[in-house]
């Protein structure tokens, strides 16, 4: 085997012909477009600044990812976890819990981006972790979920925390946090079928060559 290869399982003008009638916009349409746009007069809070028992500040964040969590021994379901980017690129995990879910999986979007209040900032789980950020938000029955739209390309829509290939072997027996590896897939194997610990899992073997 190279020394450069690794072996890994992974479980989309016209012009106007009339003149512009001028429009009045009342108070409330006014306040509803604010709320859309994300105005310069609201108060976000940085991801970076959440700590531990902050519920009542407001946070702009784009839902990078989404996923069900699942226990991978019994499929106990644990909640819907997204991945949060805000503003500054800075990154947090937050999860909803089961019992919400019915409530929130229509409203949270992959790729949109979010004015968020009223959730609770924890501390972060010990395993299966997104990112590094020491704090997870818990978006609870009471948070208030408003879509923003308009000037939102600058957040962006992904975020890695890259792990170098001379620096896996480090995270062989660590759970705690999901390793980035950025790498060329040189080989995929047939999808098997594989007992573990009376279950039965998919899983899948490919090679991924180190390009730096």
């Amino acid at each position: 085997q190279k020394k450069n290869l690794q072996q890994a399982s992974f479980v989309s003008a016209t012009r106007r012909r009339n003149p512009v009638k001028s429009t009045t916009t009342s108070v409330p349409e006014l306040q509803a477009i604010q709320a859309k746009m994300g105005s310069a007069g609201d108060e976000f809070t940085p991801l970076s600044q959440l700590e531990y028992g902050m519920d009542k500040c407001k946070v702009r964040v784009r839902v990078s990812r989404l996923w069900e969590s699942f226990n991978p021994k019994d499929d106990t379901l644990f909640g819907l976890d997204c991945l949060l980017i805000d503003d500054q690129g800075k990154t947090m995990q937050a999860r909803v819990e089961p019992g919400d879910i019915e409530r929130f999986e229509d409203l949270l979007v992959e790729g949109k981006v979010y004015a968020l209040s009223d959730f609770h900032v924890d501390s972060q789980r010990d395993y299966y972790m997104s990112c590094s950020n020491e704090w997870t938000m818990y978006i609870r029955r009471q948070t208030v979920v408003t879509e923003i739209e308009g000037d939102i390309d600058s957040i962006p829509l992904h975020s890695f925390e890259f792990v170098k290939f001379k620096d896996l072997r480090y995270r062989c027996d660590d759970n705690s946090l999901l390793t980035d590896v950025l790498g060329h897939i040189v080989y995929v194997g047939e999808l098997e079928e594989v007992s573990k610990k009376s279950r039965i899992i998919e899983i899948c073997n490919a090679r991924i060559r180190d390009l730096r």
